[in-house]
């Protein structure tokens, strides 16, 4: 019965920072999701216009790549602050946007859980599936 708590509140403690930050549960190593809307020079949306997005220093290789929907909108996930640009593209027409990610005028509520302590859950908990493995082990041995 004891063991079972031990295992109950050893996953509970993974589980609990996962479920109160669930918009990063999915991609642990995602810091911003950021949306680029893109319209033509009359202001209409560029539906399924192919986008290429830039990373900061990156210029030459995108990082992302994909097409706009019906609005003209382009989500995409930024690993690191700094000047991103994206790149849409249809037929006879570009459009190009610099996006700010990060720095000072971000909100601080966007919290996310650190990679490393993710690992360290799983650790421990991996230390404690082999010390209950064990025991059992040891108390089915026969005694001699």
């Amino acid at each position: 019965m004891r063991r079972r708590i031990v295992v109950l509140l050893a996953t509970l403690t993974f589980l609990v920072p996962l479920a109160l930050s669930h918009a990063n549960a999915l991609n642990l190593f995602a810091s911003h999701e950021v949306t680029a809307q893109f319209a033509t020079h009359d202001g209409k949306p560029m539906a399924e216009a192919e986008v290429h997005v830039f990373a900061p220093g990156e210029a030459k290789t995108p990082v992302v790549t994909g097409k706009t929907d019906a609005d003209g909108k382009f989500v995409f996930e930024a690993d690191r602050d700094g000047f991103w640009s994206a790149e849409a593209r249809n037929p006879g027409e570009v459009a190009r946007v610099m996006i700010r990610v990060g720095g000072e005028s971000q909100s601080q509520s966007q919290s996310r859980i650190s990679p490393f302590y993710i690992i360290g859950l799983l650790a421990i908990l991996l230390a404690i599936a082999i010390w209950y493995r064990l025991l059992r082990a040891r108390t089915r041995r026969p005694r001699s």
